[in-house]
């Protein structure tokens, strides 16, 4: 039972805290890319999707540094290549352009942000409703008083033949917040999940153990760059 109340804790706040983290990184995404990709032709938007890329890292390692204790394993941090030693620092500032990792950031950021809308509404309006039903008795007297009449659950308990008594409104109401009790932790375990194993697949694809120690490239990828560099230079 310990180990459901705590795995129940962790998932229910990584459902909770994700959707801040993912709100920026799906607003940073689409304007980022979309400015960056409708100036490109012009050269603008280059050094634009670069620092969005840039942006995007930060944001990465917070969703990141959730998904260990959803995964209950430990993930490694990803690989970003790194521009050759002595590079300018316009080379720098271009290479997450080159970056498969820095790409991935971005994607992760679009289609991270409905599974983090669903997750985080799906959490809170089944913990409010939880509570809120287990809690009924402390409360529901206080509807009844200031209202003058029932809030709709003597209906309910005089189909089942249990009267309109507060006992019996009270009981109806505890009954059905343990079956919601129950079924809280299967819920918020498979939508966590879910985007748990999203997130690890795009942000921890390219880790550190899987990647060589020196910073690799192709020559068509670095000729790209300094293309990009003269332009840049020139203008």
């Amino acid at each position: 039972m310990n180990k459901i109340f705590k795995q129940l804790g962790a998932d229910s706040a990584y459902l909770l805290s994700s959707f801040p983290i993912a709100l920026p990184a799906f607003v940073i995404t689409v304007t980022g890319f979309a400015a960056g990709i409708g100036t490109a032709v012009v050269w603008i938007g280059v050094p634009i999707l670069a620092a969005t890329l840039f942006a995007m890292r930060g944001l990465a390692a917070a969703g990141r540094s959730q998904l260990g204790a959803v995964l209950r394993q430990p993930i490694e941090g990803p690989h970003y290549k790194r521009a050759p030693e002595g590079a300018s620092p316009l080379r720098r500032y271009l290479t997450p352009l080159t970056d498969g990792q820095s790409w991935l950031n971005l994607l992760w950021g679009v289609v991270n942000f409905p599974l983090a809308v669903a997750g985080f509404c799906v959490a809170l309006s089944l913990w409010a409703a939880t509570v809120a039903t287990l809690a009924y008795p402390l409360y529901g007297w206080a509807i009844r008083r200031a209202t003058g009449e029932g809030d709709g659950l003597e209906y309910a308990t005089r189909w089942l033949g249990w009267g309109d008594s507060y006992l019996a409104l009270s009981a109806l109401s505890v009954l059905g917040g343990l079956v919601l009790a129950m079924l809280l932790p299967l819920v918020l375990r498979g939508f966590a999940l879910t985007q748990a194993a999203l997130g690890k697949g795009l942000l921890a694809s390219l880790s550190e153990s899987d990647a060589p120690h020196s910073p690799t490239r192709t020559a068509s990828l670095d000729a790209e760059v300094t293309r990009v560099q003269e332009r840049l230079s020139a203008a």
